[in-house]
């Protein structure tokens, strides 16, 4: 890697690092560091919305972690309201999990949170200049 490249990838860090520093903690997290869910959580949360339906098998390998993990994982979820278990209507070994009514609220309010957050991020920016950086920022992802 050239050290031009490192310098930036340094820089980019630190943007991301202050664009966290300066988001106000919202009520909203204050309540999921209350129930201790982690970003973890919330990735399970987001493969769940609206409205699927998956096994366990199928969420640990969509996470890429052990089933072992998973169902530790689920165990905050689930004791939460969260998430609900039911068995699958066509195997009974296979257990489904999917979001409760409270799990799609939670999911939708983090939702329109991160999503008037990024707004907020991108008004500083022109229309011409928030299509550039998007992108930009989505041709370094393929790389």
């Amino acid at each position: 890697m050239d050290q031009t490249t490192l310098i930036n990838a340094q820089r980019m860090l630190q943007l991301l690092d202050c664009m966290r520093a300066n988001q106000p903690r919202s009520p909203l997290m204050h309540q999921l560091n209350e129930w201790g869910l982690s970003m973890s959580h919330l990735r399970l949360l987001s493969l769940l919305a609206p409205d699927r339906s998956l096994s366990m098998r199928e969420l640990a390998d969509a996470l890429n972690i052990t089933p072992p993990s998973l169902t530790a994982l689920t165990r905050r979820l689930v004791q939460n309201g969260l998430i609900e278990r039911r068995p699958h209507p066509d195997d009974s070994r296979v257990v489904l999990l999917s979001l409760s009514e409270a799990g799609r609220k939670l999911h939708h309010d983090l939702e329109a949170e991160r999503l008037d957050r990024m707004a907020r991020l991108l008004s500083g920016l022109t229309h011409t200049e928030q299509q550039l950086f998007l992108d930009l920022l989505e041709r370094a992802m393929r790389t």
